[in-house]
């Protein structure tokens, strides 16, 4: 056995741990950054998606509003093609009847008709409307889930805390113990048979 064995096998053992800790610390950090990574891209594709939907239901809102409108002109054709056709008042204006009473059919007739188109134009401003709190809807909901991805990903990661490096026994002094505890044994033998001399050449001599 070499002097000071204990303390370098202890140092050595504490080599080992301690490079094991820092490995193990930079492949956890390794996999933290590789995740990052794929976390970040999964986002920037989550964003994408979310103002292509967006724009999609934007796209159909426009569409729905454009054939609302254009069902609108075509029922207002067909109102004054039929206001046209069956007026009363244009009817009897066309057989030569005047006075204050066709003018009165006539009026009436034009306002029946106006009136139509009136609502008509109400129940379009409506639609237009409900269209408008479904897009402000659609977008509020797609900001909520931006903002949502936004968080998950806004998280300052850092390495774990480096483990603390290990305080290595004095070899030296472990020796020199060992070397002391050696001789202190060695006198201990020495001193054991010196006295055992003694008791023998005292029985012999008659002393003891």
């Amino acid at each position: 056995m070499c002097l000071g064995e204990g303390a370098k096998n202890a140092n050595e053992a504490a080599r080992r741990n301690y490079k094991y800790q820092l490995d193990q610390r930079e492949r956890n950090w390794m996999q933290t950054l590789s995740l990052t990574n794929v976390e970040r891209v999964q986002y920037k594709q989550g964003m994408d998606a979310s103002h292509v939907g967006l724009g999609n239901v934007f796209a159909e809102i426009q569409e729905k509003h454009g054939e609302l409108i254009g069902q609108a002109f075509q029922e207002n054709e067909a109102e004054w093609k039929d206001f046209l056709q069956n007026s009363k008042g244009i009817s009897l204006q066309a057989s030569g009847r005047t006075g204050r009473s066709a003018d009165r059919i006539s009026t009436l007739d034009l306002g029946n008709y106006l009136a139509q188109g009136s609502r008509r134009a109400q129940k379009l401003t409506q639609a237009g409307e409900a269209l408008s709190k479904e897009g402000a809807k659609a977008a509020a909901l797609t900001r909520s889930q931006q903002m949502q991805m936004f968080a998950n990903n806004n998280i300052i990661k850092n390495p774990d805390l480096a483990p603390p490096v290990p305080v290595m026994q004095n070899e030296g002094m472990a020796a020199f113990k060992d070397a002391l505890g050696i001789a202190s044994s060695i006198a201990s033998i020495g001193g054991m048979g010196i006295g055992g001399d003694k008791t023998l050449a005292g029985s012999i001599l008659g002393t003891n």
